[in-house]
């Protein structure tokens, strides 16, 4: 098996965090609720640390295989995202991205794998245009795509915000009582992608926003078919800078 494609499709399903509980609101939806007054509350929720550092639990399954792994993940606001894999107690795949190139060493066939940012994108439907998107996606903010008006439509016990591009689309679900995210789908029109989630376990973050601990992804994509993934973050730290090390051993091929 080459981890560094199991280590993209996770990099794939961490853009999804933001998405929210399971669990859903008792008010109602307010049918007067606009779409910019709607973003000014969810804007409340905004995660901004300079550092953020999480440890995983990774239980991942798709048309071929079942694995589960633990993580950690590291990064620094705009300037770069770094993850650790680990099985059994040994480093399996390293990840780093910068604002324009992903990086991954594949410990165990001892392969790297070295592309530009926009390859998450075009393989992976990976909807983040740019590092700071990737990051946002993590913390759990939304992101809208440019193209069209944002429509927002009162479901019960939530809001649906629907929006977009000719390449890329988005439809999110928001609390009505406390404007977090539900749910949220993007369609990569392109390359004919989609990826959904469902998060749960909404807890404070350091007496901050709130975080979702739990998430529970779908991908499904031309290149890698249908990929089921639950993540669990646990010991979650803000603002407090960690080591970062990415070295290629020379020993290591590219790999094709």
């Amino acid at each position: 098996m080459k981890y560094s494609s199991f280590v993209l499709l996770l990099l794939a399903a961490l853009t999804l965090n933001s998405c929210s509980s399971v669990r859903k609101s008792r008010g109602e939806a307010d049918k007067g609720m606009t779409a910019s007054g709607l973003l000014k509350r969810m804007e409340k929720q905004r995660l901004s640390p300079d550092w953020f550092e999480s440890r995983l639990r990774i239980d991942y399954a798709d048309e071929d295989m079942s694995v589960s792994a633990s993580a950690t993940l590291r990064m620094k606001k705009d300037s770069l995202l770094w993850l650790s894999v680990k099985k059994l107690g040994f480093e399996i795949a390293r990840v780093q991205v910068t604002p324009d190139s992903v990086y991954v060493m594949d410990r165990f066939n001892k392969e790297y794998t070295i592309e530009g940012l926009a390859y998450l994108a075009e393989s992976y439907g990976l909807p983040a245009g740019s590092l700071s998107e990737l990051q946002d996606f993590i913390l759990g903010n939304p992101i809208f795509f440019g193209g069209s008006e944002l429509g927002i439509e009162p479901l019960g016990p939530t809001y649906r915000l629907k929006g977009g591009s000719n390449d890329m689309t988005a439809e999110y679900l928001v609390g009505t009582e406390d404007f977090l995210l539900k749910k949220v789908a993007f369609k990569d029109l392109r390359n004919n992608q989609e990826m959904s989630a469902l998060l749960e376990g909404y807890e404070d973050l350091e007496g901050q926003q709130k975080f979702s601990y739990i998430r529970n992804l779908m991908l499904e994509s031309k290149y890698s078919g249908q990929a089921n993934v639950t993540l669990q973050f646990s010991n979650i730290e803000l603002n407090a800078p960690k080591p970062i090390r990415f070295d290629i051993p020379p020993r290591y091929t590219r790999s094709k």
